[in-house]
């Protein structure tokens, strides 16, 4: 499985809820994608900072994810709002015993 952690760092409160509305369409398609497992936004209204929480099936269906029409969609519309490019760390999680 591949788990996706990226933040996006507003820059002031009115393009954080921006970058939140923005964000309905594109979590409710990838949603539906082929081989996502699952896809969620968070925000820390402490600092401002919104982290999307994403699992994936494999590194191959996370790159057709970055192809589609609704994430492109959502980079062109957050462009101006974010303080700095996101910050992407993408893992490798495989499942264990405790």
């Amino acid at each position: 499985m591949i788990v996706v952690l990226a933040k996006a760092i507003p820059k002031d409160e009115k393009s954080c809820e921006k970058i939140v509305e923005f964000a309905q369409d594109l979590i409710e398609n990838t949603r539906k994608e082929d081989g996502n497992i699952d896809y969620n936004l968070y925000s820390n209204t402490g600092d401002g900072v919104l982290l999307f929480v994403e699992q994936w099936e494999s590194k191959e269906v996370l790159g057709a994810h970055l192809e589609t029409e609704h994430f492109i969609k959502f980079g062109k519309n957050i462009a101006d709002l974010v303080a700095q490019d996101l910050i992407i760390d993408v893992y490798e999680a495989e499942a264990t015993d405790l």
